[in-house]
């Protein structure tokens, strides 16, 4: 092997050596970002899964005869909820009787639900007031 023959395979090698580092690199980068959003994603869920906790605790208490009534009053009591470090969360009682929960972050992700008063009880007739009984 004379001596351009060693340099042509030590400058192919150090080449291949480089591409194979800036690859590495950056498919180590790629993973963590996407563990960064994965757990971020995870996060927002967990947000709204306690939107739906405070939901499942009022289940079966009648909250308004009408469920718009119902839905209005639920918005208002999730949308004063505390959304978490970080978190954006939007509550809007919508059309039908339903209730919207979204929750972002300043990435721009977003996690929502719709959530149904009726579904859990929150409207319908409400038990009677102690001063109306009748003997």
């Amino acid at each position: 092997m004379n001596l351009v023959e060693a340099m042509v395979a030590s400058a192919m090698f150090v080449t291949s050596s480089s591409c194979s580092l800036q690859l590495w690199s950056s498919s180590a980068s790629w993973a963590r970002q996407a563990e960064a959003q994965q757990q971020q994603a995870a996060k927002l869920e967990a947000a709204l899964l306690a939107s739906q906790a405070q939901l499942t605790a009022l289940a079966g208490t009648a909250i308004a005869a009408d469920c718009t009534a119902a839905s209005s009053w639920l918005a208002a009591h999730l949308q004063s909820m505390p959304s978490g470090e970080g978190l954006v969360r939007q509550v809007s009682a919508e059309p039908g009787a339903l209730v919207r929960v979204a929750v972002s972050d300043a990435n721009g992700l977003e996690r929502q639900r719709w959530l149904s008063p009726a579904a859990y009880g929150l409207c319908g007739s409400q038990p009677p007031e102690q001063g109306d009984a009748t003997t």
